[in-house]
């Protein structure tokens, strides 16, 4: 999946332009991600750094750097996205175009200027570092701050189905299926196998988000020295969040 960012910016209130659509390849893990250390916690002065939306179904944020004019100087804002995921949980930063970047200002009394990243890889969790400097006349830095916006999670929004147990019961076999994921499973099988051996296979309708369902097979007696086994989705029917949790066994 490719990272998209679009900006555009706002002069004293007025939507003025929007500007520069750039695709950004890569995000972590395969992300082109650098390590960097965290960002410190927010504060504002004349400037601010904002998240302005966040879209999990979309995968899509809208952050945004404010900040204030400061005596008679020149205004400036830097962007940079940092990303934390489960593997690597600490923040770090994207390498990416379209970010760390001076960005100068028109002058006015207040600026805003959006970055809007699409495309984003879940699962993730997005942040913006935006750097803000006043120089004067000659090009001299006679403040700056640094902001950190709110962080825009992207969960993993597909289901998850895990095998919880597995037994024998008195007239067959028993898995028990739930769905730890973020949307309803569609209909899947469940397959149990007897010292490898196939026994059949059961289907399921579906289970939503937090549920769970006790699958039936009936089938002989299980020995003491056999092994059961069940497998839920063999036929690789569902777009899982994860794939490794899909069979278990047991000895009987």
């Amino acid at each position: 999946m490719a990272l998209y960012v679009r900006d555009s910016e706002t002069r004293a209130g007025f939507l003025v332009r929007m500007i520069r659509w750039r695709r950004i390849i890569g995000l972590c893990a395969a992300l082109l991600c650098l390590l960097a250390p965290a960002a410190d916690a927010s504060w504002t002065g004349y400037g601010k750094a904002l998240l302005a939306s966040c879209d999990r179904d979309a995968h899509v944020a809208m952050f945004q750097g404010q900040m204030s004019a400061f005596r008679k100087t020149k205004m400036q804002m830097r962007f940079t996205l940092q990303v934390s995921t489960p593997d690597a949980p600490r923040f770090r930063r994207v390498a990416a175009d379209g970010f760390d970047e001076w960005i100068a200002a028109p002058v006015v009394r207040k600026y805003t200027y959006d970055k809007t990243v699409e495309g984003l890889l879940v699962p993730a969790s997005y942040r913006m570092v935006v750097s803000f400097r006043w120089r004067d006349a000659r090009g001299r830095t006679v403040r700056s701050e640094r902001a950190v916006s709110p962080v825009c999670k992207q969960p993993d929004l597909r289901p998850d189905l895990v095998l919880r147990n597995v037994r024998h019961d008195r007239d067959g076999y028993v898995a028990v299926v739930v769905n730890r994921g973020k949307q309803p499973a569609g209909g899947f099988d469940v397959e149990f196998l007897r010292n490898g051996k196939p026994m059949g296979r059961t289907r399921v309708v579906g289970v939503a988000p937090g549920a769970g369902v006790d699958v039936f097979l009936p089938g002989p007696q299980c020995g003491a020295a056999e092994e059961l086994l069940a497998v839920v989705d063999p036929l690789s029917e569902l777009d899982e969040y994860d794939e490794e949790n899909d069979s278990l066994s047991i000895a009987c």
